[in-house]
């Protein structure tokens, strides 16, 4: 017997669909000598630290660091009778197909089954990028050994390992050290919740410290003999009026300025006329998607990724949406005339994407080296789905991702950039202006920015003051993060991280995974640091007293992303086979030892204030006592 054991049910009757015809059983379907059976996402969890000894359901500083010599998963209650089941069927394979959805995370579902029942046998992996049934019967042949994916299993183990870690023993002892400065409630500590809570915080202070500063501008209008256009003063780099940020906050000067020049005459001193071309937007990442939908249609990020997995899972309409990946396999640009076809037959009359596609060009997304396990998101070939059947944001989102696979069939967009510095009563003016020369993709995505080209000019052209215009500005403090920037500072960690050697090496390393930012948000909002506040229709995220109360309380290794960021760059080492799982746990040992021995020496609690109340808290859990087992970890000395 072979064995096919899918991450969920949906997926196990897909793959039954594919093979054959089926026959139904309790937990499982059989196609002739297949049985095809499945997870329920993770059968199997971390076990707690009381099952490695009684004692340490007390949380007991003289417990601290509890680090497990021998790591236990226990099954989870809700789908025992499934794992049950796995387990018998185990008994009974030949050999195993893992079918885990095709990520870190899919790959730990099943192999930590197969890990629980010591299965030895020949054990396959199916690597699904889409679950249409000609795509499923593509994937069955191409399948390789599994033990081609083991670096992925075990940098999926490091990950929950060092959340474990982290998580339990921090939360236990800044909740002691937030506790001994007569503070009520428990403190919740993430190895990646902290860091993303505390970028939220650091904005939110940014904000309420903010000092607007009044600055002044000078627009012209100056008068060719082809027609008219309004040039901005440029005040010269090194003048000591200038602040660092190269504004002018002295009316006086700026009114001198426009005196000296009104009513005077000036010479066009530079004009260029450059040829720009911008290539089609790539196609989404999860990132991206996510952070589109909320600046369009002002969905959160958990809700974008709800809405690509029923694409991908439910409908078959759109490739796997959990990827870092922009980029497309370049043997696959063949198949976009099939695909379009596809998708266009399923919209029938209601296709109103403009313009006409040609596929005989290949824009800069089709580059296998820029991709990993999985490509960006781009539509199927599934045919006869009734569009009917998605809910409105379903088909907003689907036609979104469309879109964006639709524009590598457009030609570029290209645009003539012009630039002037006029040069008038020693005192120069810059000018720009854009005219499009070649509509291209912005057929599909047109911009909201109209053309405001120039005169046609030439250098040494004569041009006449026709109006001075001052501006009163003022300076405004940074935004808000809402669902698309919070996602994106958390992608791009390195732009929060001040040490210039950090910053370069995780340039391309954020902080989360595109499966589990927007959970890590959602959880922050769930726990009550955060919540999503609306000021003009706009939805943004603020940081309660409670989120406050816990920046205050942890160092700044919680606070910045860096540590977190480096932690991400090495379970990326892990996953490509270039660092052991023992190396990259050794160091999450020895940043918990390190904290730990803070929080007992008193320093952590020396930076928290004293009578804050976070929420009531919980019951004190019973001091039990036993004897410790072969497998718990080691108590640390008092």
């Amino acid at each position: 017997m072979r064995l096919w054991i899918a991450e969920k049910p949906s997926v196990g009757k897909d793959i039954a669909a594919a093979l054959g015809e089926s026959v139904r059983g309790d937990g499982f379907i059989t196609v002739g000598s297949d049985v095809i059976s499945w997870c329920i996402g993770h059968l199997l969890e971390q076990a707690p630290p009381e099952a490695y000894d009684p004692a340490y359901s007390e949380w007991a500083l003289d417990y601290l660091p509890i680090v497990p010599e021998r790591w236990q998963m226990n099954p989870c209650g809700a789908t025992k009778s499934q794992l049950n089941t796995l387990g018998m069927l185990l008994k009974q394979a030949d050999s195993v197909v893992h079918c885990g959805d095709a990520a870190r995370e899919g790959q730990m579902i099943v192999d930590e089954v197969l890990e629980h029942f010591r299965y030895k046998g020949d054990v396959h992996r199916l690597w699904l990028r889409e679950m249409n049934t000609p795509a499923i019967r593509a994937a069955i042949k191409a399948m390789t050994p599994n033990s081609r994916h083991q670096a992925l299993y075990q940098s999926a183990l490091a990950r929950s390992r060092a959340d474990w870690i982290m998580g339990m023993n921090l939360t236990r002892g800044f909740t002691h050290a937030w506790k001994s400065r007569g503070n009520a409630g428990p403190l919740h500590i993430g190895r990646v919740q902290t860091p993303t809570l505390c970028m939220i915080v650091r904005r939110d202070l940014d904000i309420e410290s903010f000092v607007p500063v009044d600055y002044f501008v000078l627009d012209v209008v100056f008068q060719h003999a082809n027609g008219r256009f309004t040039a901005t003063w440029a005040p010269p780099p090194d003048a000591d009026y200038i602040d660092p940020s190269g504004h002018v906050l002295n009316r006086k000067i700026v009114q001198a300025v426009a005196g000296a020049v009104h009513g005077k005459h000036g010479r066009i001193s530079v004009f260029k006329t450059t040829t720009k071309s911008i290539n089609p937007p790539l196609p989404f990442s999860l990132g991206e998607l996510q952070k589109l939908a909320n600046t369009l249609f002002g969905l959160s990020p958990k809700q974008t990724l709800s809405i690509a997995q029923a694409l991908y899972e439910t409908h078959k309409l759109t490739s796997y949406p959990r990827t870092d990946y922009c980029h497309l396999p370049e043997d696959e640009h063949r198949f976009a005339p099939d695909i379009i076809a596809a998708v266009k037959s399923n919209f029938g009359d209601k296709w109103d994407f403009p313009g006409t596609p040609d596929f005989s060009l290949k824009s800069p997304a089709w580059n296998t080296s820029k991709i990993g396990d999985h490509h960006g998101i781009r539509p199927t070939n599934t045919k006869g789905r009734n569009l009917n059947a998605l809910t409105s944001t379903e088909l907003s989102v689907y036609r979104l991702i469309v879109r964006q696979f639709l524009a590598q069939f457009y030609p570029p967009y290209s645009y003539a950039s012009m630039a002037a510095t006029v040069e008038c009563e020693n005192h120069s003016f810059a000018a720009n202006g854009q005219k499009m020369l070649t509509l291209g993709w912005r057929e599909l995505i047109p911009t909201d920015k109209p053309d405001v080209p120039l005169p046609s000019m030439s250098v040494g052209d004569a041009v006449a003051t026709v109006e001075p215009i001052l501006r009163a500005e003022q300076t405004t403090p940074p935004p808000r993060f809402n669902g698309a920037s919070l996602i994106d500072a958390m992608e791009k960690a390195h732009l929060f991280v001040t040490d210039p050697a950090v910053k370069a090496r995780l340039k391309e390393t954020g902080i989360g995974t595109p499966a589990t930012r927007a959970q890590i948000v959602e959880s922050l909002v769930g726990r009550g640091y955060v919540t999503e506040a609306v000021k003009s229709k706009k939805k943004f995220y603020l940081s309660t007293p409670k989120g406050r109360a816990l920046y205050t309380a942890v160092p700044d290794s919680l606070r910045k992303p860096d540590l977190t960021a480096y932690f991400e760059e090495m379970l990326k080492a892990v996953e490509r086979a270039e660092l052991p799982v023992a190396t990259f746990m050794s160091h999450q040992s020895k940043f918990v030892h390190k904290l730990i021995d803070d929080v007992r020496n008193g320093s952590i609690a020396a930076g928290i204030p004293a009578g804050l109340v976070l929420e009531q808290p919980a019951p004190a859990p019973r001091r039990q006592t036993a004897r410790r087992t072969s497998a718990s970890p080691r108590r640390p000395r008092n």
